[in-house]
């Protein structure tokens, strides 16, 4: 028979080993949070490690003449348009001169959109030409023809009438 001494002595370690489980289960939830917060922000350095190259290319690209500060100052519609008038183009002609649709020359005299990256250049080459050519001086009468749904709307507001 366990002297009282012994029966005490294990009472206390059977206590003292609940006691110390029940106060381990927070500790380990945090552990848990813990690792998880590390997963995710091992990922988050990921990502602006990527972020950072990625800046880092365009920053590169501008530098070397691929970036908005190389292209000069943006064009304004005025500009396309009375540069077009100069050269006495209709769109459709001034667009296959620049390679692109007469959409876009459209957009870029209503001021809608601004023509980027070569066509920039290609206008400003278009200018200079123009201007060491004597093209387009007070003499100059531009063809404007206007456009079937032009003439369509003329028709139209004069049956209103």
């Amino acid at each position: 028979m366990p002297s009282l001494a012994a029966t005490l002595k294990q009472e206390v370690r059977r206590m003292a080993a609940r006691e110390v489980k029940k106060t381990l289960r927070p500790l380990r939830k945090l552990q848990r949070q813990l690792k998880a917060l590390r997963v995710d922000s091992r990922g988050q350095r990921r990502t602006l490690a990527s972020v950072e190259r990625r800046f880092a290319r365009l920053k590169a690209r501008v530098g070397r003449g691929g970036g908005a500060a190389d292209r000069g100052r943006r064009q304004a519609a005025d500009t396309v348009r009375s540069l077009r008038s100069k050269l006495g183009m209709t769109r459709l002609e001034f667009a296959k001169l620049l390679g692109v649709s007469p959409g876009s020359i459209f957009g870029w005299e209503s001021g809608r959109t601004a023509p980027r990256g070569r066509n920039v250049s290609r206008i400003q080459e278009l200018k200079k030409k123009a201007i060491s050519k004597g093209r387009g001086g007070a003499g100059a009468a531009p063809s404007r023809r206007p456009s079937a749904r032009g003439r369509r709307g003329a028709r139209k507001r004069r049956a209103r009438k």
